[in-house]
Protein backbone atom coordinates (compact mmCIF):
# COMPACT_ATOMS: atom_id res chain seq x y z
CA UNK A 1 0.00 0.00 0.00
CA UNK A 2 2.93 2.33 0.59
CA UNK A 3 3.69 2.49 -3.12
CA UNK A 4 0.08 3.23 -3.98
CA UNK A 5 -0.64 5.62 -1.16
CA UNK A 6 2.39 7.83 -0.47
CA UNK A 7 2.20 9.66 2.84
CA UNK A 8 3.71 13.11 3.27
CA UNK A 9 5.85 12.99 6.39
CA UNK A 10 4.44 15.29 9.13
CA UNK A 11 6.27 15.92 12.41
CA UNK A 12 3.73 16.66 15.14
CA UNK A 13 4.30 19.00 18.02
CA UNK A 14 4.72 17.84 21.57
CA UNK A 15 1.50 17.17 23.47
CA UNK A 16 -0.37 20.41 24.13
CA UNK A 17 -1.37 21.35 27.64
CA UNK A 18 -4.98 21.56 26.50
CA UNK A 19 -7.05 19.85 23.84
CA UNK A 20 -7.43 21.59 20.52
CA UNK A 21 -11.07 22.15 19.65
CA UNK A 22 -12.49 20.93 16.35
CA UNK A 23 -14.33 23.91 14.89
CA UNK A 24 -15.29 22.79 11.39
CA UNK A 25 -15.29 20.06 8.76
CA UNK A 26 -15.48 20.21 4.98
CA UNK A 27 -15.05 17.95 1.95
CA UNK A 28 -14.16 19.36 -1.47
CA UNK A 29 -13.24 17.99 -4.89
CA UNK A 30 -13.06 14.52 -6.38
CA UNK A 31 -10.84 12.77 -5.37
CA UNK A 32 -11.73 14.46 -2.14
CA UNK A 33 -9.84 16.77 0.16
CA UNK A 34 -11.05 16.57 3.74
CA UNK A 35 -10.31 19.58 5.97
CA UNK A 36 -10.72 19.43 9.74
CA UNK A 37 -10.55 22.92 11.22
CA UNK A 38 -8.89 23.09 14.64
CA UNK A 39 -7.86 25.89 16.98
CA UNK A 40 -4.46 24.56 18.07
CA UNK A 41 -1.87 21.77 17.80
CA UNK A 42 -2.81 18.11 18.24
CA UNK A 43 -0.81 15.18 19.63
CA UNK A 44 -1.23 12.36 17.11
CA UNK A 45 -2.97 11.43 13.88
CA UNK A 46 -3.68 7.74 13.25
CA UNK A 47 -5.54 6.09 10.38
CA UNK A 48 -7.11 2.77 9.48
CA UNK A 49 -9.38 1.53 6.69
CA UNK A 50 -12.62 -0.44 6.79
CA UNK A 51 -14.65 -2.16 4.09
CA UNK A 52 -18.36 -2.79 3.38
CA UNK A 53 -18.81 0.06 2.85
CA UNK A 54 -15.30 1.49 2.22
CA UNK A 55 -14.25 3.98 4.88
CA UNK A 56 -11.16 5.69 6.21
CA UNK A 57 -11.07 6.35 9.94
CA UNK A 58 -8.75 8.99 11.38
CA UNK A 59 -8.21 9.31 15.12
CA UNK A 60 -6.91 12.75 16.14
CA UNK A 61 -5.27 12.60 19.54
CA UNK A 62 -5.34 15.70 21.73
CA UNK A 63 -8.44 17.06 19.96
CA UNK A 64 -11.85 17.84 21.40
CA UNK A 65 -14.82 17.18 19.10
CA UNK A 66 -17.58 17.63 21.65
CA UNK A 67 -19.84 18.97 18.92
CA UNK A 68 -20.49 16.34 16.28
CA UNK A 69 -20.15 17.64 12.71
CA UNK A 70 -21.12 15.90 9.48
CA UNK A 71 -20.95 16.86 5.81
CA UNK A 72 -23.72 16.09 3.34
CA UNK A 73 -21.48 15.49 0.32
CA UNK A 74 -21.94 17.02 -3.09
CA UNK A 75 -25.64 17.08 -4.06
CA UNK A 76 -26.38 14.89 -7.08
CA UNK A 77 -22.87 13.47 -7.29
CA UNK A 78 -22.42 9.72 -7.60
CA UNK A 79 -18.81 10.06 -6.50
CA UNK A 80 -19.49 12.13 -3.42
CA UNK A 81 -17.30 11.60 -0.36
CA UNK A 82 -18.85 12.32 3.02
CA UNK A 83 -17.27 12.80 6.41
CA UNK A 84 -18.32 13.08 10.05
CA UNK A 85 -16.40 13.78 13.23
CA UNK A 86 -17.15 13.38 16.90
CA UNK A 87 -15.62 12.28 20.22
CA UNK A 88 -14.05 8.82 20.39
CA UNK A 89 -12.81 9.16 23.95
CA UNK A 90 -11.91 12.00 26.31
CA UNK A 91 -8.71 12.83 24.42
CA UNK A 92 -9.47 11.77 20.85
CA UNK A 93 -11.67 13.02 18.03
CA UNK A 94 -12.63 10.38 15.47
CA UNK A 95 -13.08 11.35 11.81
CA UNK A 96 -14.92 8.85 9.61
CA UNK A 97 -14.69 9.35 5.84
CA UNK A 98 -17.31 7.47 3.82
CA UNK A 99 -15.84 6.65 0.42
CA UNK A 100 -17.72 6.19 -2.86
CA UNK A 101 -14.91 3.86 -4.02
CA UNK A 102 -11.60 2.54 -2.62
CA UNK A 103 -9.27 5.40 -1.74
CA UNK A 104 -6.22 5.91 0.42
CA UNK A 105 -4.37 8.87 1.88
CA UNK A 106 -2.36 10.57 -0.84
CA UNK A 107 -1.02 13.50 1.19
CA UNK A 108 -1.54 15.13 4.57
CA UNK A 109 -0.58 18.41 6.18
CA UNK A 110 -1.29 20.13 9.45
CA UNK A 111 -0.89 23.48 11.13
CA UNK A 112 -2.52 25.11 14.12
CA UNK A 113 -5.68 25.84 12.17
CA UNK A 114 -6.45 22.75 10.11
CA UNK A 115 -5.64 19.14 9.33
CA UNK A 116 -5.91 18.60 5.57
CA UNK A 117 -6.12 15.11 4.06
CA UNK A 118 -5.95 14.54 0.33
CA UNK A 119 -7.40 11.22 -0.83
CA UNK A 120 -6.18 9.22 -3.82
CA UNK A 121 -7.96 6.37 -5.66
CA UNK A 122 -6.49 2.88 -5.23
CA UNK A 123 -7.47 -0.47 -6.70
CA UNK A 124 -9.22 -3.19 -4.71
CA UNK A 125 -5.97 -4.99 -3.89
CA UNK A 126 -4.38 -1.79 -2.64
CA UNK A 127 -7.36 -1.02 -0.43
CA UNK A 128 -7.27 -4.55 0.96
CA UNK A 129 -3.62 -4.04 1.91
CA UNK A 130 -4.52 -0.79 3.62
CA UNK A 131 -7.19 -2.59 5.67
CA UNK A 132 -4.62 -5.22 6.62
CA UNK A 133 -2.22 -2.56 7.94
CA UNK A 134 -4.62 -1.77 10.74
CA UNK A 135 -4.43 1.40 12.78
CA UNK A 136 -1.16 3.23 12.10
CA UNK A 137 0.30 6.71 12.65
CA UNK A 138 0.08 9.31 9.91
CA UNK A 139 3.22 11.40 10.03
CA UNK A 140 2.63 14.88 8.56
CA UNK A 141 5.05 17.79 7.91
CA UNK A 142 4.39 20.50 10.40
CA UNK A 143 3.99 23.77 8.60
CA UNK A 144 5.76 26.73 10.18
CA UNK A 145 3.14 28.56 12.21
CA UNK A 146 2.86 30.36 15.52
CA UNK A 147 0.05 28.88 17.59
CA UNK A 148 -0.01 31.94 19.83
CA UNK A 149 -1.01 34.40 17.14
CA UNK A 150 -4.58 34.71 18.40
CA UNK A 151 -7.66 35.12 16.23
CA UNK A 152 -6.71 38.35 14.51
CA UNK A 153 -3.53 37.18 12.80
CA UNK A 154 -4.27 39.28 9.74
CA UNK A 155 -4.33 42.58 11.56
CA UNK A 156 -2.30 42.28 14.75
CA UNK A 157 1.06 43.50 15.92
CA UNK A 158 3.91 42.59 13.62
CA UNK A 159 5.84 41.33 16.62
CA UNK A 160 3.25 38.57 17.03
CA UNK A 161 3.85 37.18 13.55
CA UNK A 162 5.90 33.99 13.16
CA UNK A 163 9.58 34.54 12.39
CA UNK A 164 10.48 34.15 8.74
CA UNK A 165 11.82 30.65 8.01
CA UNK A 166 15.32 30.40 6.53
CA UNK A 167 16.74 27.45 4.68
CA UNK A 168 19.61 25.91 6.65
CA UNK A 169 23.14 26.98 5.74
CA UNK A 170 22.17 29.80 3.39
CA UNK A 171 21.50 33.49 3.58
CA UNK A 172 17.84 34.31 3.05
CA UNK A 173 16.76 34.93 -0.55
CA UNK A 174 14.39 37.71 -1.58
CA UNK A 175 12.89 37.97 -5.06
CA UNK A 176 12.17 41.58 -6.00
CA UNK A 177 9.58 42.00 -8.73
CA UNK A 178 9.38 45.34 -10.59
CA UNK A 179 5.83 45.41 -11.97
CA UNK A 180 4.91 45.64 -15.67
CA UNK A 181 7.70 46.03 -18.27
CA UNK A 182 8.12 45.72 -22.02
CA UNK A 183 4.84 46.13 -23.90
CA UNK A 184 3.04 46.67 -20.58
CA UNK A 185 4.00 50.18 -19.48
CA UNK A 186 1.68 50.28 -16.48
CA UNK A 187 0.21 53.62 -15.59
CA UNK A 188 1.42 56.89 -17.14
CA UNK A 189 2.26 59.59 -14.62
CA UNK A 190 0.91 63.13 -14.59
CA UNK A 191 4.43 64.19 -15.57
CA UNK A 192 4.57 61.81 -18.54
CA UNK A 193 6.70 58.99 -17.10
CA UNK A 194 5.91 55.26 -17.22
CA UNK A 195 5.26 53.11 -14.17
CA UNK A 196 7.42 50.29 -15.56
CA UNK A 197 10.50 52.54 -15.51
CA UNK A 198 9.80 54.06 -12.10
CA UNK A 199 9.34 50.74 -10.30
CA UNK A 200 12.36 49.18 -12.04
CA UNK A 201 14.56 52.03 -10.78
CA UNK A 202 13.22 51.64 -7.21
CA UNK A 203 13.62 47.85 -7.28
CA UNK A 204 17.19 48.12 -8.58
CA UNK A 205 17.99 50.65 -5.85
CA UNK A 206 16.74 48.20 -3.22
CA UNK A 207 18.73 45.35 -4.79
CA UNK A 208 21.89 47.48 -4.85
CA UNK A 209 21.67 48.13 -1.10
CA UNK A 210 21.04 44.47 -0.30
CA UNK A 211 23.91 43.27 -2.46
CA UNK A 212 26.26 45.86 -1.00
CA UNK A 213 25.37 44.90 2.59
CA UNK A 214 25.57 41.18 1.81
CA UNK A 215 23.10 40.04 4.49
CA UNK A 216 20.43 38.82 2.05
CA UNK A 217 20.66 37.25 -1.40
CA UNK A 218 18.65 38.97 -4.18
CA UNK A 219 17.01 37.79 -7.38
CA UNK A 220 15.05 40.02 -9.76
CA UNK A 221 12.12 38.94 -11.90
CA UNK A 222 13.37 41.50 -14.40
CA UNK A 223 16.28 43.92 -14.40
CA UNK A 224 15.55 45.62 -17.72
CA UNK A 225 12.55 46.65 -19.83
CA UNK A 226 11.21 43.13 -20.33
CA UNK A 227 7.64 41.90 -20.05
CA UNK A 228 7.23 39.01 -17.59
CA UNK A 229 3.80 37.33 -17.29
CA UNK A 230 2.22 37.31 -13.85
CA UNK A 231 2.33 33.53 -13.55
CA UNK A 232 6.01 33.50 -14.50
CA UNK A 233 6.81 36.01 -11.76
CA UNK A 234 5.29 33.64 -9.22
CA UNK A 235 7.12 30.69 -10.79
CA UNK A 236 10.47 32.49 -10.56
CA UNK A 237 10.03 32.96 -6.82
CA UNK A 238 8.98 29.37 -6.27
CA UNK A 239 11.71 27.87 -8.45
CA UNK A 240 14.34 29.90 -6.60
CA UNK A 241 12.91 28.70 -3.25
CA UNK A 242 12.64 32.33 -2.23
CA UNK A 243 12.13 33.24 1.41
CA UNK A 244 10.31 36.46 0.47
CA UNK A 245 8.72 38.00 -2.65
CA UNK A 246 8.32 41.78 -2.96
CA UNK A 247 6.43 43.15 -5.97
CA UNK A 248 6.93 46.89 -6.56
CA UNK A 249 4.30 49.05 -8.30
CA UNK A 250 2.95 52.59 -8.49
CA UNK A 251 -0.75 53.47 -8.45
CA UNK A 252 -3.02 55.89 -10.27
CA UNK A 253 -6.52 57.23 -9.65
CA UNK A 254 -9.07 59.47 -11.41
CA UNK A 255 -8.83 61.84 -8.44
CA UNK A 256 -5.50 63.71 -8.76
CA UNK A 257 -5.54 64.39 -5.02
CA UNK A 258 -5.18 60.67 -4.19
CA UNK A 259 -1.67 60.11 -2.89
CA UNK A 260 0.52 57.96 -0.66
CA UNK A 261 2.02 54.49 -0.55
CA UNK A 262 0.32 51.28 0.57
CA UNK A 263 1.21 47.61 0.88
CA UNK A 264 -0.96 44.60 0.12
CA UNK A 265 -0.94 41.02 1.30
CA UNK A 266 -3.09 38.23 -0.06
CA UNK A 267 -6.79 37.86 0.63
CA UNK A 268 -9.54 36.82 -1.75
CA UNK A 269 -11.72 39.43 -0.03
CA UNK A 270 -10.41 42.95 -0.57
CA UNK A 271 -10.09 45.14 2.52
CA UNK A 272 -11.64 48.14 0.78
CA UNK A 273 -12.99 49.39 -2.54
CA UNK A 274 -9.65 50.87 -3.59
CA UNK A 275 -7.89 47.55 -2.95
CA UNK A 276 -10.49 45.68 -5.03
CA UNK A 277 -10.15 48.12 -7.91
CA UNK A 278 -6.37 47.97 -7.84
CA UNK A 279 -6.20 44.16 -7.75
CA UNK A 280 -8.64 43.90 -10.65
CA UNK A 281 -6.50 46.26 -12.74
CA UNK A 282 -3.12 44.71 -11.91
CA UNK A 283 -4.47 41.20 -12.54
CA UNK A 284 -5.21 42.17 -16.14
CA UNK A 285 -1.53 42.72 -17.01
CA UNK A 286 -1.30 39.44 -18.92
CA UNK A 287 -4.42 40.31 -20.93
CA UNK A 288 -2.71 43.48 -22.12
CA UNK A 289 0.23 41.44 -23.37
CA UNK A 290 -1.90 38.71 -24.96
CA UNK A 291 -0.71 35.94 -22.59
CA UNK A 292 -2.71 32.71 -22.37
CA UNK A 293 -3.92 32.81 -18.76
CA UNK A 294 -4.44 29.07 -18.80
CA UNK A 295 -0.66 28.70 -18.78
CA UNK A 296 -0.46 30.07 -15.24
CA UNK A 297 1.43 27.86 -12.80
CA UNK A 298 -0.81 24.82 -12.27
CA UNK A 299 0.41 24.36 -8.71
CA UNK A 300 -1.66 27.39 -7.72
CA UNK A 301 -4.69 25.13 -7.92
CA UNK A 302 -3.17 22.37 -5.81
CA UNK A 303 -5.30 21.27 -2.91
CA UNK A 304 -2.56 21.87 -0.35
CA UNK A 305 -2.33 25.56 -1.30
CA UNK A 306 -4.92 26.83 1.17
CA UNK A 307 -3.22 25.25 4.15
CA UNK A 308 0.27 26.38 3.19
CA UNK A 309 -1.04 29.91 2.64
CA UNK A 310 -2.27 30.10 6.21
CA UNK A 311 1.36 29.96 7.30
CA UNK A 312 2.93 32.11 4.57
CA UNK A 313 0.24 34.77 4.88
CA UNK A 314 1.14 35.25 8.54
CA UNK A 315 4.78 35.84 7.58
CA UNK A 316 3.66 38.19 4.77
CA UNK A 317 1.66 40.26 7.23
CA UNK A 318 4.66 40.49 9.55
CA UNK A 319 6.86 41.78 6.73
CA UNK A 320 4.17 44.27 5.62
CA UNK A 321 4.26 45.84 9.07
CA UNK A 322 8.07 45.94 9.07
CA UNK A 323 7.97 47.60 5.64
CA UNK A 324 5.58 50.24 6.95
CA UNK A 325 7.95 51.06 9.79
CA UNK A 326 10.93 51.31 7.44
CA UNK A 327 9.17 53.53 4.90
CA UNK A 328 7.38 55.71 7.45
CA UNK A 329 9.83 58.60 7.30
CA UNK A 330 10.64 58.20 3.59
CA UNK A 331 7.25 58.41 1.87
CA UNK A 332 3.67 59.34 2.78
CA UNK A 333 1.03 56.63 3.20
CA UNK A 334 -2.50 56.31 1.81
CA UNK A 335 -4.33 56.30 5.16
CA UNK A 336 -3.80 52.83 6.65
CA UNK A 337 -0.63 51.48 5.05
CA UNK A 338 -1.52 47.77 5.08
CA UNK A 339 -4.41 46.42 2.96
CA UNK A 340 -5.59 43.04 1.62
CA UNK A 341 -6.53 42.01 -1.94
CA UNK A 342 -6.40 39.06 -4.33
CA UNK A 343 -3.36 39.94 -6.45
CA UNK A 344 -2.25 37.04 -8.63
CA UNK A 345 1.45 37.76 -8.04
CA UNK A 346 0.91 37.16 -4.31
CA UNK A 347 -0.33 33.60 -4.79
CA UNK A 348 2.94 31.70 -4.47
CA UNK A 349 1.53 29.72 -1.57
CA UNK A 350 4.85 28.71 -0.06
CA UNK A 351 6.59 32.10 -0.49
CA UNK A 352 5.61 35.00 1.81
CA UNK A 353 4.68 37.84 -0.55
CA UNK A 354 3.71 41.50 -0.55
CA UNK A 355 2.83 44.03 -3.23
CA UNK A 356 4.03 47.56 -2.55
CA UNK A 357 2.32 50.51 -4.21
CA UNK A 358 4.95 53.22 -3.82
CA UNK A 359 2.54 56.09 -4.47
CA UNK A 360 0.20 57.63 -7.05
CA UNK A 361 1.74 58.63 -10.36
CA UNK A 362 -1.51 60.48 -11.08
CA UNK A 363 -0.63 62.86 -8.22
CA UNK A 364 1.94 65.54 -9.09
CA UNK A 365 3.60 65.43 -5.67
CA UNK A 366 3.96 61.66 -5.62
CA UNK A 367 5.06 61.62 -9.26
CA UNK A 368 7.86 64.11 -8.60
CA UNK A 369 9.15 61.95 -5.76
CA UNK A 370 8.83 58.64 -7.61
CA UNK A 371 10.42 59.91 -10.82
CA UNK A 372 13.37 61.57 -9.13
CA UNK A 373 16.65 59.70 -8.69
CA UNK A 374 16.81 60.83 -5.06
CA UNK A 375 13.27 59.62 -4.35
CA UNK A 376 13.87 56.27 -6.03
CA UNK A 377 17.06 55.76 -4.01
CA UNK A 378 15.36 56.73 -0.75
CA UNK A 379 12.41 54.38 -1.29
CA UNK A 380 14.66 51.56 -2.52
CA UNK A 381 16.82 51.87 0.57
CA UNK A 382 13.69 51.76 2.78
CA UNK A 383 12.60 48.53 1.10
CA UNK A 384 16.06 47.03 1.57
CA UNK A 385 16.22 47.97 5.26
CA UNK A 386 12.81 46.37 5.83
CA UNK A 387 13.97 43.15 4.16
CA UNK A 388 17.13 43.03 6.28
CA UNK A 389 15.18 43.71 9.46
CA UNK A 390 12.67 41.01 8.55
CA UNK A 391 15.30 38.31 8.25
CA UNK A 392 17.31 39.57 11.21
CA UNK A 393 14.46 38.30 13.41
CA UNK A 394 15.37 34.70 12.60
CA UNK A 395 19.06 34.97 13.43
Amino acid sequence: MRALVPVLSIALLAAPAFAARVTGLSVTGDPATVTVEIDGPVETVKLFALDTPPRLVVDIGGADAARRIATSGVPGSATSTRARIGPFDADTARLVIDLPRPMGLGAAAIDGHALVLRLSPVDAAGFAREIARGRHPVSTTMLAVDFNLGDDVMGGDAAASPPPPKRPGKRALVVIDPGHGGKDSGTISSLGGYEKNVVLAIALAAADVLRRDGQVRVKMTRDDDTFVPLGERVAIARAAKADLFVSVHADSAPNPDAHGASVYTLSETASDVVAARLAARENQADVIAGVDLRADAPEVGDIMIDLVQRSTMNVSVGFAETLGTSLGDRIGFRGEFHHFAGFRVLKAADVPSVLLETGYLSNDGDARLLESAAGQKRIGEGIARAIEAHFAKSR
